[in-house]
Order: structure tokens, then C-alpha cells, then sequence
């Protein structure tokens, strides 16, 4: 997605960053690994066709992809002293900072169908808005071992004879969700509710993976919304503004309110981070935070 190319997100212990072309190799080298291909529903490629993938993925404007950070390893060029919270834009930040990449988030964006939730004994409305609403199904990976000592995705080990040891992804069990993990999902939430409009959040979880599903449903606030029993495989959602009632009564929380909680004190900073003259083809003149 062109419009985050030259983002980059800071919460209290991550960063996301844009997907560049810097980070191909070390991504290339997470995706060798057959459980992750299989968890995430991906096909192996070469470093050939993932450079590929990287620059169709920056022009695609249904695929909105950052690129995780430790913020303990990242060299920030500086910051506001009166304001811990705001940070300078920089230009270098991203290649400065490539090495402290521990995961990715994506969001996945699609129409909703309106058709599926409205009454059919509603009267047609006239008010309808002529734009498409749009949703964003949430991806989250948490892929470098080392970060799960600085409190990002820590969770069980899972290839500890490997040279990369993967850590999580939403289809696979986990024994402690992480602060830094749901920070890193949160932040993206907030970045697709507030510029791309984005107003509905969905997961799709195996069945037997009740950690994850724990976290999306206590932790962020996520609604179980459909279970297909041919894949065994529950799906939850997040609105961006309160829904009608669910089956117990319940109204939906607005979908900001639960993300702040995540996200606590850390508000939502966004500084610019211009991409090199050689990845600049097609992108806007001028991406705002």
C-alpha cells in the first residue's frame, strides 16, 4: 500500500515501519520455514519472486503491511524533550533500524457486504452513503527469537534447533501472549481505523488455538461472529463504532476504547520517513502521518 510507504508507527515497545525493500532478505529467510508457510497459507518463493512480491504488495492498495521493530534496539535521530511521545521525522530511521525487524502486521482490506447485515424487514434507507464501507482482516507475526527477551511475543518456543525460531502467528497456539504483541496489532488497528477508515476488524483462528483466541476475544475486545465447521476455524470481529446487540444482549464496544486500553499511555505517533529516490515510482508527493 502506497499511502503508509513512508510511515513509521512508535508504541512503548515496538515500531512499525513500512515493508521495504531492505527487508526482503531478512523476511525471505523467516519464510523458509514449512510450519510458517503452512500457518500462514503461503507458497515458498525465491528471494527473486519475495523482491517481487515486496514491490507488488507497496502498490496494492487492498494489502496495508509494517514491518515490526524492537523499539529497545532502534536508534531514534531525535525527539521533542517536552513531549516523550513525539518523535522527529527521519528520514534514515528505516534503513538505520532494519537489523531490530522482529515480525510483521498486515491488514487485508475487502468491501463489507452491507447485504449480509442488514433486516430484511427494514425499510430500504435513503441515507445511505454512496462510498463503500471497508474492512480489514488482521495479521499478525512475531517472528525473531531474541525479542521474546524484551517482552515482544513471548510465547513458546517453537523450532529451538533452527537458526530463526518463530515465534507466533495467529493460527498457532501460544502459552503468554505478549504486551508488545497485542501493542503491535492494536497500533495497526489504530492506524486503520483513523486513516484508512477501516470499519470492521476481523481474525480468522483454528478452533483448538484457545490462547489466540483468548487474546483477540479478552484482550482486544474482539467478537466471536462465525465458526466454519468445515475448517475448524472461528472468526471474530471489531467494529469501529458500536454494533447492534449480539446474541447475549451485549452491545459492541467501540472499537478505539478497547484498543487505547491495549495501548495504554502510548498514544497514536506517526512520524514521516521518506523512502529512497529508487522506491519513490507511483508514490504520493506527499504522505502525512
Amino acid at each position: 500500500m502506497k499511502i503508509n510507504y513512508e510511515i513509521c508507527i512508535v508504541g512503548q515497545k515496538c515500531v512499525l515501519v513500512p515493508y521495504r525493500r531492505l527487508h526482503v532478505e531478512r523476511y525471505h529467510e523467516w519464510m523458509k520455514s514449512s510450519e510458517l508457510l503452512e500457518a500462514t497459507g503461503s507458497e515458498p518463493l525465491s528471494l527473486a519472486e519475495e523482491y517481487e512480491m515486496q514491490q507488488s504488495w507497496k502498490l496494492d492498495e487492498s494489502k496495508c503491511t509494517f514491518i515490526v521493530l524492537d523499539k529497545d534496539k532502534c536508534h531514534f535521530q531525535s525527539t521533542n524533550k517536552e513531549n516523550e511521545t513525539s518523535y522527529a521525522d527521519d528520514d534514515g530511521f528505516v534503513e538505520r533500524n532494519h537489523d531490530s525487524m522482529v515480525g510483521d502486521v498486515n491488514l487485508f482490506l475487502s468491501e463489507i457486504d452491507d447485504e449480509e447485515d442488514e433486516d430484511p424487514n427494514d425499510a430500504p434507507s435513503q441515507d445511505k452513503p454512496d462510498s463503500n464501507r471497508i474492512q480489514g482482516e488482521v495479521d499478525i507475526m512475531i517472528a525473531e527469537d531474541g525479542a521474546r527477551g524484551k517482552g515482544i511475543g513471548k510465547v513458546r518456543r517453537l523450532f529451538a534447533a533452527d537458526d530463526i525460531d518463530f515465534a507466533w502467528h495467529p493460527t498457532w497456539p501460544l502459552k503468554q501472549t505478549s504486551f508488545s504483541t497485542q501493542e503491535a496489532t492494536a497500533l495497526m488497528i489504530q492506524y486503520g481505523t483513523t486513516r484508512l477508515k477501516i470499519e470492521r476488524f476481523f481474525v480468522k483462528i483454528n478452533q483448538d488455538n484457545t490462547a489466540s483466541r483468548g487474546m483477540f476475544q479478552r484482550s482486544l475486545k474482539f467478537v466471536e461472529c462465525n465458526y466454519a465447521e468445515c475448517f475448524q476455524q472461528y472468526e471474530y470481529e471489531l467494529f469501529r463504532k458500536p454494533q447492534r446487540e449480539d446474541a447475549e444482549g451485549q452491545t459492541q464496544s467501540n472499537a478505539m476504547d478497547a484498543i487505547d486500553s491495549i495501548v495504554g499511555t502510548c498514544q497514536f505517533t506517526a512520524f514521516h520517513c521518506a523512502a529512497p529516490h529508487d522506491e519513490t515510482e507511483s508514490l504520493p508527493k506527499k504522505v502525512g502521518a
